[in-house]
């Protein structure tokens, strides 16, 4: 291990960093080397306020007294479960790289041996792991006030909710529930989130703030409950703990009430400890990320004469492109590819009015897509001609009187950037196979979740941060922050799991009527646009879906046959032995796409043509499956039957006969 000690003898000792565990006696030495070792910063409070906490937690994490260093010496925790010497130099690589600039007063000693490594690797296991900490502060409150069960509620931010991540089901078994979510304006819980004072509730059915469907969920039944409030040391809300069911009295009385107060801080030091940690090896993985990025970056170089084309001759109108450019049936890929969609993305910003509006210099405006098109990989389908097709049918739908008088500018302009933006760098794999894999990008961002589509935001912004990238320089303060919140809402809104999370209220949205003055109604209609541009592909015509349904799934299998070698079973779409590509376009289009389109429809009328082509897609589909099924055409292992001549006209002659006046009678 490594011994961290101020520089400066003559200036009072801080608060810790990731943690700090001196002795009550700060006059002479332990005799025992340190067991725990932590690295902290100065200018903070003295360490002698939060000494006697940081020793119980430790004591109880650790399960036993820990030894400290003295004389303003602390120790810093390994990162590593190999605990040596060599991982202790890691860590202070870390620590040293990470805070030196911010501190000239943090210094090293060491590194020596870890002296223990079994208490080492348990506080490590606790400080990496969230779950495996709350476990153990909601074992140790149980014990303290003698009740039935504790529940420790986490704030999620983002989503204005509070998230149980452990919940012990009874007095002497745990069981982990994946989650339980409240709002937090709703239950005991959320009036203590919100007022921030505790409460001590003798009877809670007769209670008015009792939130009684955690109960339904799990079968328990509440008798009383003690909740307060846990707040860092900045008096923001971290999260709110629940005692349930007092053993061996009627209620929780007031000396449980004190401990319970004493017990907050206890908690608040916990997760600062674990979410600081969090973010230590967050910065390792950000270098590990921004080596790999550097290979794919290494090619983000423009041509002078690329910038030069596209500066200094006329935008040309987007119908030069093609007469029926602005139409919802006409297929955008069909006008080339590569710098032609750079062109006509050029054509649509200046169309809508934006260069105009918000005085986007044409150099950066070109050098910006240019930069754009080239983060995107040559991967089957989340490509360069993916994002400028999602463009496009937004394009379209900013077009639309309805949606200008909805929307503002500045959520239009947003809208359309993100649309081109919305899948930069995407490798050709899911979420679930980042996380499964443990790819640098999911040890990133997994705890935050929708993985690709936060990596996607941060290389836009990374792409606006580039010399003469960023178009909304000549924007101010405000609009410029007010546009990257709606880019990253919108990009975020991609994530199919996300856009399942908040259909509910998009459909109360439609139900109720758009309401121009709601900022919520905002928010939701530009995820709901956004998500149908993403899904826009499924609205064209049949010879068009067939087509990217192929580069959909050749993706898909790619991903499948990695997962292959890496000793999984893929899911059935994943999987080219056993995907039936019919069978799988009908699953998700009634799933996904023809409930967000009926959406849609229900707002901009006008698209009710659009839902009807969708629909035909839909049956052609059907068809399809119907053929397959019958004909026996082999259906498995690739995707060449979809190109198969006599299938195709089987599935056209099934359809005439079906839209056939006379069937149409017998309907």
């Amino acid at each position: 291990m490594f011994i961290v000690e101020p520089l400066r003898r003559n200036s009072s000792p801080a608060l810790p960093l990731l943690s700090m565990s001196p002795s009550s006696s700060l006059s002479s030495p332990s005799p025992s080397p340190p067991v725990e070792c932590f690295a902290y910063r100065r200018g903070s409070p003295p360490i002698s306020a939060v000494s006697a906490l940081d020793r119980q937690l430790l004591g109880a994490m650790a399960g036993h007294t820990p030894h400290f260093q003295t004389n303003n010496n602390v120790s810093a925790l390994c990162p590593s479960r190999t605990v040596s010497a060599r991982s202790c130099e890691h860590l202070k690589d870390l620590v040293g790289r990470h805070y030196g600039n911010t501190d000239p007063d943090l210094g090293f000693c060491g590194p020596e041996d870890c002296k223990n490594p079994a208490n080492c690797d348990r506080l490590m296991t606790l400080s990496e792991d969230m779950n495996l900490l709350v476990r153990n502060i909601t074992k140790e409150a149980k014990a303290l006030v003698q009740a039935e069960i504790c529940s420790l509620f986490l704030l999620d931010k983002e989503h204005s909710e509070l998230v149980a991540e452990v919940f012990e089901k009874n007095g002497t078994t745990d069981e982990y529930l994946t989650e339980i979510r409240m709002p937090l304006s709703e239950g005991i819980v959320g009036q203590v989130a919100t007022t921030g004072q505790m409460m001590n509730v003798k009877d809670v059915y007769n209670h008015p703030y009792f939130y009684n469907k955690v109960d339904e969920r799990t079968g328990f039944i509440t008798r009383n409950i003690l909740c307060f409030p846990i707040k860092d040391s900045t008096g923001h809300l971290v999260g709110v703990a629940e005692l349930c069911n007092k053993i061996g009295k009627p209620s929780f009385t007031k000396h449980d009430e004190q401990i319970a107060t004493t017990f907050a801080v206890y908690c608040a030091i916990s997760i600062s400890h674990c979410l600081l940690y969090r973010k230590l090896q967050e910065a390792h993985r950000r270098s590990h990320m921004a080596a790999e990025l550097l290979v794919q970056g290494s090619t983000l170089s423009i041509a002078p004469e690329d910038i030069l084309r596209l500066t200094v001759r006329d935008i040309p109108a987007s119908t030069s492109f093609h007469p029926d450019f602005c139409s919802f049936d006409f297929f955008p890929r069909s006008i080339g590819g590569g710098d032609i969609y750079v062109e006509a993305s050029l054509s649509m910003f200046k169309e809508l009015g934006f260069i105009e509006r918000y005085r986007l210099k044409r150099r950066t405006l070109a050098r910006f897509l240019l930069m754009v098109q080239k983060g995107y990989r040559d991967v089957p389908y989340h490509n360069w001609s993916h994002a400028f097709a999602v463009a496009h049918f937004c394009f379209l739908l900013l077009k639309m009187p309805t949606v200008q008088h909805a929307l503002n500018d500045l959520e239009r302009l947003s809208l359309l950037v993100a649309c081109l933006c919305h899948d930069i760098d995407h490798r050709g794999t899911t979420n679930a196979f980042q996380l499964q894999s443990k790819t640098p990008l999911a040890q990133l961002y997994s705890s935050e979740g929708s993985v690709l589509e936060r990596h996607h935001f941060a290389q836009t912004v990374s792409i606006l941060s580039m010399e003469e990238c960023n178009i909304f320089e000549q924007l101010t303060r405000k609009q410029y922050q007010t546009v990257l919140d709606h880019i990253r809402e919108i990009i975020l809104a991609t994530d199919i799991a996300a856009h399942l999370r908040k259909v509910d209220k998009i459909k109360a949205m439609v139900d109720d009527g758009y309401d121009r003055n709601s900022p919520d109604h905002h928010y939701l209609f530009m995820c709901l646009l956004m998500t149908a541009s993403d899904l826009s592909d499924q609205t064209k015509p049949f010879k068009y879906a067939k087509l990217i349904a192929e580069n959909i799934y050749r993706e898909f299998f790619s991903q499948g046959d990695l997962e292959k070698q890496m000793g999984n079973r893929p899911i059935e779409m994943m999987d080219r032995e056993r995907a039936f590509v019919p069978k799988m376009q009908l699953d998700f289009m009634d799933t996904v796409a023809v409930p967000v389109f009926d959406l849609l429809a229900r707002l901009l009328p006008d698209l009710q043509g659009t839902y009807n082509t969708m629909i035909a897609t839909r049956e052609c589909w059907e068809t399809m499956e119907e053929v397959v099924a019958e004909e026996g055409f082999p259906s498995r292992g690739g995707l060449e039957y979809l190109r198969n001549p006599d299938l195709e006209r089987k599935v056209e002659q099934r359809l005439q006969a079906r839209r056939s006046p006379k069937n149409q009678m017998a309907r």
